[in-house]
C-alpha cells in the first residue's frame, strides 16, 4: 500500500547535509556546491500522463533537429569560400544559399537548446514528489515557456523548406563548377517547387489544426456551461442547509 511522503519526511531524507558534502573527493570538491532534487519512489510517476504524451512528440523533433544540424554544417564548411564573388551571379546564388543554410543550423540549433532544455525540466519537475504533475503543469503551461516552445517548433518546420531553398544554390555551385549549369536547371526546378510544396503542406497542417482545436473547443463549451449550472443548484426551503 503506497503511503504518501509529507515534507517533513522528505526534508529529512534529503540527501543534502554537511556529510554529504564532504564525503566529496577532491576534485569535485572544488566545483561549487550543487544539490540534487530528492529520489522519492513514487508508483504515480510511472502511470502516463498528458504532459508525458505531449513530451514525447517533441523528442521526435529533437531528434531530426539533430540531424538537420549536422547536414547544415557539414554543408557550411564543405563550401569553398575562395570562390564566392559577390559580383557573379554564381558568387551571389553561392552566398545566398550559405546563408539560408546558416539560418537552418541556427533554428535547429536553438530547437535542440529549448526543447531538450525543457523536456529534461519537465521530466525533473513530474517526479519531484507527490505534487509533480501539478508544478509540472505549471511549468509547461508557463507563457514564456509556451512561447519559447512553439517559436522554437515553428522555426523548425520553416527550416525543412528553408534547407531545400538552401540546398537549391548549392546544387547551383556544383553543377556550375564542372561547366554543367544547363544540367542543373531541371534539378534546382524541382528543389524550388519541393521547397514551396514544403511549405504549404506546413501551413496547410497549422491551418486544419486550428480549425479542429477551435471546433473542439467550441463543441465542449455548452456542456461545460451546462455541467456549471447544475453544480450551482438553488438551495430553498427547509434543506437548504443540508449538503452532502
Amino acid at each position: 500500500m503506497y503511503m504518501p511522503v509529507t515534507p517533513q519526511q522528505q526534508v529529512a531524507a534529503s540527501p543534502r547535509s554537511l556529510e554529504m558534502e564532504a564525503s566529496r573527493t577532491f576534485p569535485l570538491s572544488m566545483l561549487p556546491r550543487s544539490n540534487s532534487m530528492d529520489v522519492i519512489n513514487d508508483p504515480r510517476f510511472m502511470a502516463n500522463s498528458v504532459i508525458a504524451k505531449r513530451l514525447a512528440a517533441f523528442q521526435t523533433i529533437c531528434v531530426v533537429a539533430v540531424l538537420m544540424v549536422n547536414l547544415s554544417v557539414q554543408q557550411m564548411f564543405a563550401l569553398e569560400k575562395a570562390d564566392i564573388k559577390l559580383a557573379t551571379v554564381q558568387g551571389a546564388i553561392t552566398y545566398t544559399g550559405f546563408i539560408l543554410m546558416s539560418l537552418v543550423f541556427l533554428m535547429n540549433l536553438g530547437v535542440c537548446i529549448v526543447l531538450i532544455q525543457q523536456l529534461f525540466m519537465t521530466y525533473r519537475l513530474l517526479t519531484a514528489g507527490a505534487t509533480g504533475f501539478e508544478v509540472a503543469k505549471s511549468y509547461y503551461l508557463h507563457p514564456d515557456i509556451v512561447s519559447m516552445r512553439h517559436v522554437s517548433v515553428k522555426g523548425f518546420f520553416f527550416s525543412l523548406p528553408l534547407f531545400l531553398a538552401a540546398s537549391t544554390c548549392m546544387v547551383f555551385k556544383s553543377f556550375d563548377d564542372d561547366g554543367k549549369t544547363a544540367l542543373a536547371i531541371p534539378v534546382i526546378a524541382f528543389f524550388a517547387l519541393a521547397a514551396l510544396v514544403l511549405w504549404y503542406l506546413n501551413h496547410r497542417n497549422n491551418k486544419i489544426f486550428k480549425d479542429r482545436y477551435n471546433a473542439c473547443k467550441s463543441h465542449e463549451e455548452p456542456l461545460l456551461t451546462q455541467l456549471e449550472t447544475f453544480s450551482e443548484t438553488k438551495k430553498t426551503g427547509w434543506w437548504s442547509n443540508l449538503d452532502a
